[in-house]
């Protein structure tokens, strides 16, 4: 028959419910119910599973942690090696402490039921060299909690040798730990076989259908209190996680991370999004179609709404009048640069033909005064009044003659002679033209 599928830890269950509860599934009422339920529920196989094996991977980054200090303090080609590889110690540490995936409540109930059941096969306390613990894993974990301190200490001790001039001379961690520390923890493959044996009589006795007599809080002076004091990897506590997430629910209008889709993909969403509201902003409009704000502003949607909203405040109308489409903004006006364009255009060609006019109006009077010399302004406007003359264009017309034949009188004044002091050869001819 197949196996029963495993119950999920705690932190896969809190995946798979922020994800219900993102996609709109669950409630957050629900998901409290649910982690509540899950941190309650009876000990079985499944919790002890995850118990063990959090202390084993505890235990196998103790043992790495001892064999890179061991590598930096023995290394004697590169006494230096500190330096550079003591970050993974410190990478050791940090998983040699880290959290079990489980609550609490749960650590508590398997603490409960490892100590239960070394009392009931009439066995006393676990030692190991001077340490003791009422449970293997409970000893373990005093042990790892040691290293993790001692390291720290030895950190601190070594930085204050390279900086603080009271001291002699200068010192690694690595080398302080391997001289100072190390001796006095247990070996890590003693403290596995521990957990391992202690692991597999848990085992048989849930197999066996013995479960804990207590069900409800341990008492203060319990072995399984000092553990939640004391021990340094611990479970989560649904309290904090629900609080967690009540805080992340509360965000308005927060929805799950979306992947990045292509511009093809996204611009008929950004259309349909600025029909309805043209004056949203990019960001925006990049939060409600699940894309970057970036892809918004490079779309020809975003380009044809900045147009018809200029549209819109020119002609003042709503900018909803005008439909979101290239053909319509452009029947309705365009884009400012194009606005700009045409007006360009259309006031060049307005100034041509106002030259064209003039220069015909200006041949027209010429002829006209020409054939009658002594013709008023009033009389030429009356006599041009098809071409639309007036007595204002006459006179500005024998303004402008006025004007050229005083300017061509002042240049011939400006033809002098002058005697050359250089030559004594006569008089020469300067020209000077007159600045304008």
């Amino acid at each position: 028959m197949p196996e029963n599928k495993p119950h999920p830890n705690a932190d896969e269950l809190m995946r798979q419910l922020s994800t219900d509860l993102a996609e709109g599934r669950i409630t957050l009422e629900q998901m409290r119910e649910r982690l509540k339920a899950d941190a309650e529920r009876p000990i079985d196989v499944d919790m002890v599973r995850t118990f063990c094996d959090g202390y084993e991977q505890g235990l196998l980054a103790y043992s790495a942690m001892r064999q890179t200090i061991i590598g930096i303090a023995t290394d004697q080609r590169d006494p230096d090696a500190w330096r550079r590889r003591e970050t993974e110690v410190d990478a050791h540490v940090d998983h040699m402490t880290a959290k079990l995936p489980l609550w609490k409540e749960q650590v508590q109930k398997v603490g409960e039921f490892l100590v239960e059941l070394r009392a009931s096969s009439g066995q006393g306390p676990v030692r190991l060299n001077d340490e003791s613990g009422s449970t293997a894993h409970l000893l373990a974990d005093r042990i790892m909690d040691m290293a993790a301190q001692g390291w720290r200490s030895c950190k601190e001790i070594a930085h204050r040798s390279r900086t603080d001039p009271a001291y002699q001379y200068a010192t690694s961690a690595s080398k302080l730990f391997y001289a100072e520390t190390m001796q006095t923890l247990p070996k890590p493959n003693d403290l596995m076989g521990l957990v391992q044996l202690e692991r597999a009589a848990a085992m048989k006795a849930l197999r066996d259908g013995q479960q804990p007599q207590r069900t409800g809080s341990p008492h203060p002076s319990s072995s399984v209190n000092i553990q939640a004091e004391t021990v340094s990897i611990t479970g989560q506590s649904v309290n904090l996680m629900a609080d967690q997430i009540a805080r992340n629910a509360s965000i308005p209008e927060q929805k799950p991370p979306k992947q990045r889709i292509k511009s093809e993909v996204v611009e008929p969403l950004i259309v349909a999004h600025l029909t309805r509201r043209p004056h949203n902003t990019a960001q925006q409009v990049a939060k409600q179609v699940g894309c970057s704000s970036g892809l918004v502003v490079q779309s020809k949607a975003w380009k044809l709404n900045r147009d018809r909203l200029a549209i819109a405040k020119r002609e003042g109308i709503d900018p909803k009048a005008v439909k979101l489409d290239e053909e319509a903004v452009n029947a309705a006006g365009g884009s400012i640069r194009r606005q700009k364009h045409y007006h360009k255009e259309r006031t060049e060609a307005i100034d041509n033909e106002i030259d064209a006019r003039d220069q015909e109006l200006g041949r027209r009077i010429g002829e006209y005064l020409e054939d009658h010399p002594g013709a008023t302004p009033q009389q030429v406007a009356s006599a041009l009044r098809d071409l639309g003359c007036t007595a204002g264009d006459v006179e500005r017309r024998q303004a402008v003659l006025e004007q050229l034949m005083k300017e061509q009188s002042d240049d011939q004044e400006e033809d002098i002679n002058s005697e050359d002091s250089a030559t004594k050869r006569g008089t020469h001819r300067r020209w000077t033209r007159k600045e304008v």
